[in-house]
């Protein structure tokens, strides 16, 4: 690694590696000294062997059984997403400690720009302590009422593609609303136990 610090544009930049808009576009910025955080889990990288791959690491991690509360989860195809979900719903899954931007930016690449990076409180479930603490999470990028209704998502296929969906095809996606029913945005906010810690807004 370079000894001089490195250029929180150029990292980014290297982060995103060539195919860049298969990337996520939630890229950790570069800190002066790096404080390790907890990353919450509950697809893919649950399984240690898993995230000792995506992390290139000798070992495989050591992760604690955790859960997060007001999400639930949803399938974008294959895969699990979480989105915002009814005051007291819980999600089940693991956390694990990261421990430099590096593996930060690796997790980030993994995730692809279908999912954001989300501050929220973690409350672990194995006994141990700390029994709660803010850490990061993945959730999904684009609507997530649309998701969980089955409906085509505009809003992450404009951020994928980089451009608009086309007037003809927005149309048409608009029909397969429920009438009376109006377009969702993201929701940007996050409320308690979605990432806001008393007497601190995240």
């Amino acid at each position: 690694m370079p000894r001089e610090k490195p250029s929180a544009y150029i990292a980014s930049l290297d982060a995103a590696g060539e195919n860049f808009m298969d990337t996520s576009v939630s890229v950790p910025s570069t800190p002066a000294s790096y404080r390790p955080i907890f990353y919450f889990f509950y697809g893919t990288l649950t399984k240690p062997e898993i995230l000792k791959h995506v992390l290139d690491m000798d070992q495989e991690p050591f992760l604690r059984p955790a859960k997060v509360v007001g999400y639930e989860l949803s399938s974008w195809g294959q895969y699990p997403a979480l989105i915002d979900g009814d005051t007291g719903t819980e999600v089940h899954g693991y956390a694990y400690e990261v421990q430099s931007v590096e593996h930060e930016y690796k997790l980030a690449y993994y995730e692809t720009n279908a999912y954001r990076l989300r501050p929220c409180r973690i409350r672990f479930t194995d006994g141990q302590e700390p029994g709660e603490l803010v850490g990061n999470t993945f959730m999904y990028a684009g609507d997530g009422v649309a998701l969980k209704q089955g409906r085509f998502d505009r809003f992450l296929w404009e951020m994928q593609m980089g451009q608009r969906l086309p007037d003809k095809w927005r149309t048409a996606a608009v029909g397969f609303m429920k009438e009376g029913e109006e377009p969702s945005q993201p929701d940007n906010n996050v409320p308690m136990d979605r990432g806001e810690v008393e007497g601190q807004g995240l």
